[in-house]
């Protein structure tokens, strides 16, 4: 069997900034993007067990997560059901996740005004 040779010239010139380079992939035309189809993309490319909003929920016992689902259900009355109390963050769909890190950012602000535990004597009152 004989040995070929391929001769091939090269164009050594830069590529500018603006072009994608990616390998294994065509790329004709640069398409623009807003920025939540952006915070999509990148966070679909992200592995759903580094999302801390997922982490979080996932890891509440029940009391939390009705909580929750019930401060979202006042800002927008309906979103949840009684018995979708247990279901983990996935459950929900895009809309209604946000309505959940909405809830969950309020009581987080709580933590900074409420004192960490309250004693159950507190609840004798003097004459």
């Amino acid at each position: 069997m004989g040995s070929t040779a391929l001769a091939v010239t090269v164009n050594s010139t830069p590529a500018p900034f603006t072009e994608i380079r990616l390998v294994h992939a065509r790329v004709d035309v640069i398409e623009r993007m807003t920025f939540d189809e952006f915070r999509k993309s990148w966070r679909q490319m992200r592995k759903n067990n580094s999302n801390p909003s997922l982490n979080y929920f996932n890891r509440q016992n029940e009391e939390f997560k009705f909580c929750v689902l019930t401060l979202a259900n006042r800002e927008q009355p309906g979103a949840f059901k009684q018995d979708e109390i247990g279901q983990p963050f996935e459950y929900f769909d895009e809309r209604r996740r946000e309505l959940i890190i909405t809830a969950m950012n309020k009581m987080a602000r709580w933590g900074k005004i409420l004192p960490r535990q309250f004693s159950v004597a507190d609840s004798f009152l003097t004459d």
